[in-house]
């Protein structure tokens, strides 16, 4: 017992005898600071990534309208604005935000391709467009015959009608008069010009989804067809929406 006792006083002597007692403020707050920042800094990291779900949702501007390009080749990035910034100028302002924004959905169908890469490319433009498409997003497309060729087994087959009373399913690009009014205000390649550019964009076909699908059976994609299709006539008609940008 004595033994038991004399362990025991001593434990508790040394326990007081090294106590470390904040003195001053500055201490107490470095002492809560060392026992918790790492909570705190958890919290403020949930905190930021709610934050940024938040803004991202509430901020996301929803398109007027989503054009769908299908290529073989690549379109450049800045290529891919200038094209954007030319379909707003004739778009109109459909959801009355305030702004005209077309959304682009570029799609590539390298069927020649047969890298890894390439076959995941071509999977996933075909991805992309099967969700577009079911969606009815897009009701303006323009495409090259390569990438019309990989998808009309199934896809495309009757998904494209006149809308301008004649049987055109499509007019080319280098006819409608709008689309040869592409500014290359960010497309700077060397070398690369105006009418270079043309020369290949001019080969795309441009047309009109027709009123058929899934998609339609809601009136508003309904209204929105209707809408794209004026849309597809003051682009042969050359004629500028009256919407500030």
């Amino acid at each position: 017992m004595a033994r038991e006792r004399y362990l025991l006083d001593d434990t508790e002597d040394t326990i007081h005898k090294n106590e470390i007692k904040p003195q001053t403020a500055a201490d107490k707050r470095k002492n809560w600071w060392d026992y918790h920042k790492v909570h705190v800094l958890l919290v403020a990291l949930a905190i930021a990534v709610v934050g940024y779900f938040i803004y991202s949702v509430t901020s996301k501007t929803e398109p007027d309208y989503t054009i769908t390009v299908m290529t073989q080749y690549t379109v450049p990035s800045d290529l891919q604005t200038d094209i954007q910034e030319l379909f707003e100028k004739y778009a109109d302002d459909r959801n009355g935000d305030g702004k005209t924004y077309v959304a682009m959905n570029f799609c590539r169908f390298n069927t020649s391709g047969t890298s890894e890469f390439e076959t995941s490319e071509l999977q996933a433009s075909f991805v992309k467009f099967a969700t577009d498409a079911s969606a009815g997003d897009s009701m303006i497309f323009a495409y090259d015959d390569a990438s019309y060729k990989y998808l009309d087994q199934d896809e495309l087959e009757g998904f494209f009608g006149p809308v301008d009373g004649t049987d055109n399913d499509y007019y080319l690009w280098k006819d409608i008069p709008a689309l040869n009014n592409l500014e290359l205000n960010h497309y700077n390649e060397e070398g690369t010009t105006k009418e270079s550019v043309l020369s290949v964009l001019g080969e795309l076909k441009v047309a009109v989804r027709t009123e058929d699908g899934a998609a339609f059976k809601k009136q508003e994609k309904i209204d929105y067809r209707n809408d794209s299709v004026k849309l597809y006539e003051r682009l042969l008609n050359d004629e500028p929406a009256n919407t500030e940008n």
